[in-house]
Parts: C-alpha cells; sequence; structure tokens
C-alpha cells in the first residue's frame, strides 16, 4: 500500500477539526473516516512511526492489536496531533503545496511527502517575509 496524499490531508483535517485536544477512532468516524479500513490503518501507522500523533503519553499509543489470526482490534484511546503533526497538517492544507505533492511526489514515503511539504511551506513563508528580514 502507498501513501494518498488526499487520504492523509482528510485523515490530519479530521484531527484539526476536533474540538478537543484529544480526539479518539469514535470521533474521527463521526468526521467521515472509517476507522476499520485498512487505508486508515496504513496512514495511522504512518502518521504514528512519524512522530505525528501521539496518545496521552507523548507516544503513539494508537489503540491497535492484533490478535492471534491477525485481526485487528481497536481500543478507543486519546489521540492528538504533535507539534510536528499540526506543522505537516497545515502545510498540506496549503493548495499549492498539495497539487505539487499529487503531481510530483506520486508514491512517495510519508517521510519524503512531510520533507516536500515542509520545504515548499519554508520557501512559501521565506518568499512572504520582507527584506530585512531575510537571512
Amino acid at each position: 500500500m502507498r501513501i494518498d496524499p488526499e487520504y492523509l490531508k482528510q485523515l490530519l483535517t479530521a484531527f484539526q477539526d476536533s474540538p478537543n485536544t484529544f480526539t479518539d477512532i469514535r470521533e474521527l468516524e463521526e468526521g467521515g473516516i472509517d476507522y476499520q479500513a485498512t487505508v486508515f490503518e496504513f496512514h495511522l501507522l504512518a502518521l504514528g512511526d512519524q512522530g505525528f500523533i501521539a496518545g496521552t503519553s507523548g507516544r503513539a499509543e494508537l489503540g491497535m492489536s492484533y490478535g492471534a489470526g491477525g485481526d485487528l482490534m481497536w481500543s478507543v484511546v486519546p489521540l492528538r496531533l504533535t507539534a510536528q503533526g499540526q506543522a505537516f497538517a497545515d502545510a498540506i492544507n496549503h493548495s499549492e503545496i498539495m497539487a505539487t505533492i499529487k503531481e510530483k511526489f506520486i508514491g512517495a514515503s510519508i517521510s519524503t511527502i512531510a520533507t516536500a511539504a515542509f520545504a515548499m511551506l519554508k520557501a512559501e513563508t521565506i518568499a512572504h517575509l520582507p527584506k530585512h528580514l531575510l537571512p
């Protein structure tokens, strides 16, 4: 399975749209995210791997466990975007950045997409700074 930038954006937006510091799979489901879908499992794990989401302890305690037969089981645990996760969500919410990711980074890993998104956001930010603030 490969990272789907549109799904990733949808998932990160669902985290950001939470009215609370923490969300959980039930609240995400109310926002249109099917937590039992394989695409959710895949993208949630990738976000956890990169440190973009965390549980209450600061680690990526996602509430997933696997039974003896390999069946995925969910526990409802509090989840939140980390500061880095918020920055990533903000970056891919820029329409120009998302368009570039979808055009030039098809099939890229989440770390490549994040690196590209942060670099594009930095370049855009620098372009809007007054000349006296530039390095």
